[in-house]
């Protein structure tokens, strides 16, 4: 399966973009989306073309990149995204083989005229959860209590590290409480 992505859509959808952002908070809420794709879809990855306008993209970036399998899409030489993710929409080879992730639903009506699948942000975050859940299960743990008395092991340890001390005068009171005496 292909997917198309409508980026700063689905940044919108996870609530990572805010309306004010600093000059690098748009490149980190962008990387952390792509870095989350990688590792949810692990070798998947290389199915996926993610879509940014332009208007916010880095300084000098080029239209097409790459990031670990995923390529990215800067609408460089249309007006926005969604010119650029409808163009791709057109020219797929494969349009069955396509999923289309966005609300918007004009790329949303462009998908299904092409009999691509179309999935909105909060359905594609969700299959992604369960997916991450499946290749990573949490394993439950046993509480971890405390150890009752030494293990063999710890005894035999204890043994070699201290052995003869019940010799040593300095300690005769530790070793013989029945000899203790009175100061």
């Amino acid at each position: 399966m292909l997917y198309l992505i409508d980026g700063y859509n689905l940044l919108h959808c996870m609530g990572v973009m805010q309306k004010r952002m600093g000059p690098t908070g748009l490149e980190k809420a962008r990387l952390r989306l792509l870095g989350m794709l990688r590792g949810a879809l692990g070798d998947d990855a290389a199915h996926v073309t993610v879509v940014f306008d332009a208007a916010h993209a880095p300084p000098g970036a080029v239209d097409v990149q790459d990031y670990h399998g995923i390529e990215v899409r800067f609408a460089v030489e249309h007006d926005q995204a969604d010119d650029l993710i409808e163009l791709l929409i057109r020219r797929a080879s494969a349009p069955r083989q396509l999923t289309v992730v966005s609300d918007d639903h004009r790329l949303q009506r462009a998908a299904r005229r092409r009999h691509c699948v179309s999935l909105g942000c909060g359905d594609f975050q969700d299959w992604l959860d369960r997916r991450r859940q499946q290749n990573h299960p949490q394993v439950p743990r046993e509480p971890i209590g405390k150890p009752e008395g030494l293990s063999r092991e710890e005894t035999q340890h204890w043994l070699r590290e201290f052995g003869g001390l019940e010799n040593d005068p300095d300690f005769k009171e530790v070793f013989d409480p029945f000899d203790f005496d009175e100061k």
